[in-house]
């Protein structure tokens, strides 16, 4: 569906509430009007400013660009500042609290803690499977770990792809060395070596589409893609792509992406950019080594994001091909804001490869990331715009 392209403000809950009010609406035309097709786009710990329709002009996103120039555009849309709260509300249109996963994916001993979704709270998949949709799922679930809990017995008709809150992308599934194993609608499923995840989640919604068509019911697609989360891995092809394009450093791009927000429309030129982050060192007291290295690490996480649209141009592509491109809703948003902090997490002492590769489990640290955000305060996990606010097409 196309609208003329303009800006909005919407919290998260009233954005699931409009989800639901959309399947109202569909109902009413329902006896005169083809039911339409729901695309739900979800990244992880993607910042606000790191795709180009909201400043990163420097990350092709050229599928995203379009969606946006097509479409609506939020300006201060807001998530749950961490994973599986953000998802909750998503799947349910409720207050994480209310839903069951107040935090995250873990039993806190209190019914708004106990960190899976409740029986009370509806899933979007389970209210629309009852409305004559399929329903499918392909990424990452994070609202409950138990059997039980998993996609399929909340509503999915099919499902793939991991049920924690992350996974490396290389090297998953090999029988006894995978760290997150994969699922496909309730059983085992392993990759072949040197698939890439981001791709193969792609693969299956895609697969997942072209099955459907058979039902001739109308679909939804919550694509649940995990990048460009933890750890820092992305293919080759895609990281040449940005070799040398970090050369000016974090400080200079994030008043560079401060200043595309304002040509956008997306904030008012009356608006400051957040003070710099006195944690973070000024690009220009690096060595020429510590500047190398840290734009490496930029030109990976720039690749993930590549990646991501890529998926999102082959789900255009498909929707054509089955002629429902014009019957689709497609919604496009991030969990949270990018992350911060110093890169010392435990899991960062997985690391057996450069970053980029199998062997990394880099994260994105706060330096990289207080660009990511520009130009707002703060991280993933905190209270401010930096950690709360997101893109929304």
């Amino acid at each position: 569906m196309n609208f003329k392209q303009k800006h909005s403000t919407l919290p998260i809950a009233k954005a699931c509430l409009l989800a639901f009010g959309l399947l109202v609406v569909q109902g009413a035309y329902a006896q005169k009007k083809q039911k339409p097709n729901i695309v739900l786009v979800l990244v992880d710990d993607l910042g606000f400013s790191d795709i180009g329709p909201f400043g990163a002009t420097e990350i092709e996103t050229p599928n995203l660009d379009k969606l946006a120039a097509g479409g609506l555009k939020l300006k201060e849309f807001y998530n749950n500042s961490i994973c599986a709260p953000t998802r909750a509300s998503l799947l349910t249109g409720q207050y994480q609290h209310k839903a069951g996963v107040g935090f995250f994916n873990n039993n806190l001993g209190l019914a708004a803690y106990q960190g899976f979704l409740n029986r009370e709270s509806l899933t979007l998949a389970e209210v629309l499977k009852s409305g004559g949709y399929t329903t499918l799922m392909a990424g990452k679930w994070h609202v409950g770990d138990d059997r039980n809990q998993w996609p399929n017995q909340r509503g999915f008709d099919h499902f793939f792809g991991f049920i924690g809150g992350a996974s490396n992308y290389y090297e998953i599934g090999e029988k006894g060395t995978e760290t997150v194993p994969l699922v496909k609608d309730n059983e085992p499923y392993f990759l072949e070596p040197g698939k890439y995840l981001t791709e193969e989640i792609t693969n299956n919604a895609l697969g997942f589409l072209d099955d459907q068509q058979k039902a001739k019911k109308p679909f939804f697609l919550y694509l649940a893609y995990n990048a460009p989360h933890w750890p820092l891995q992305a293919l080759p092809a895609d990281i040449a792509k940005y070799k040398g394009k970090y050369k000016l450093g974090w400080d200079s791009l994030r008043v560079q992406r401060y200043r595309n927000a304002i040509k956008k429309g997306l904030i008012g030129s009356d608006q400051k950019i957040a003070a710099h982050d006195d944690q973070v060192k000024p690009w220009n007291k690096l060595t020429y080594d510590e500047q190398e290295y840290w734009q490496t690490r930029q030109e990976v996480y720039a690749a993930m994001i590549d990646h991501v649209d890529q998926g999102v141009g082959r789900l255009l592509a498909k929707l054509k091909e089955l002629k429902q491109d014009e019957n689709t809703l497609i919604i496009f948003i991030s969990d949270n804001g990018a992350q911060g902090g110093n890169g010392t997490r435990p899991y960062t002492q997985r690391t057996t490869g450069p970053v980029g590769t199998a062997g990394s489990y880099e994260t994105q640290n706060s330096n990289w990331s207080q660009t990511g955000n520009s130009p707002l305060r703060n991280y993933k996990g905190a209270p401010y715009e930096g950690g709360i606010s997101a893109p929304f097409i």
